[in-house]
């Protein structure tokens, strides 16, 4: 039953994945937040979501600033209905598009001025063909924020600190400059951010 569940939170679908994205919903609130104010938005930016789950993070955004436009992608059709559902107002006036796919494959035809990606980046297939994949969709001056806190059974603070090393590493080896790591400290383990900008 536990491994069952931990599927969903990888890509949720059916009545666990809905239970899955209600639990991801309340978690995540206090590091979406942490996460949007790193991202340093601007009037008039277009922004990537990677991953988006239930829509919170954009309904956040889509509340908060009234001139973006923010595209979404996220493996799950059940996270995109629920995202969908939760952003409605928003995908009628055109200012939010919401993908189902993996963002390896993603072939827009805009870029972007910043991207984020809360609690997925360990899910990523392929990290680093992905994060070249971004680096090429990313406007120059554009930023990108990685958050993640390590979920995995036996996670610690130290665990947050590896992964911060080496989501560092993997932006720097995909063309992206000046990463910055930060944590914050939430329940049950630290979770780290990652910035990075294109020059």
């Amino acid at each position: 039953m536990i491994e069952s569940i931990a599927k969903q939170f990888e890509k949720p679908k059916g009545i666990l994945g809905k239970l899955a994205g209600t639990v991801m919903y309340f978690e995540n609130r206090k590091i979406n937040r942490w996460s949007l104010n790193k991202l340093l938005v601007q009037k008039n930016d277009r922004i990537l979501e990677i991953g988006y789950g239930p829509g919170y993070g954009i309904k956040t955004l889509m509340s908060n600033y009234k001139t973006i436009l923010v595209d979404g992608i996220d493996l799950s059709t059940k996270m995109k209905d629920e995202a969908t559902r939760r952003n409605k107002r928003w995908i009628e006036t055109g200012q939010v598009q919401l993908t189902a796919g993996d963002v390896a494959d993603y072939h827009p035809d805009h870029c972007y001025n910043k991207m984020i990606s809360v609690n997925n980046y360990p899910l990523w297939d392929k990290p680093l063909l992905s994060l070249r994949r971004l680096y090429k969709l990313l406007e120059v001056g554009g930023r990108i924020v990685l958050t993640v806190q390590p979920r995995e059974e036996g996670s610690t603070d130290e665990t947050a600190r590896q992964l911060g090393k080496q989501m560092k590493e993997d932006l720097l080896n995909s063309g992206f400059q000046n990463p910055e790591i930060s944590f914050l400290k939430v329940r049950p383990v630290l979770t780290v951010c990652v910035t990075a900008v294109k020059k």
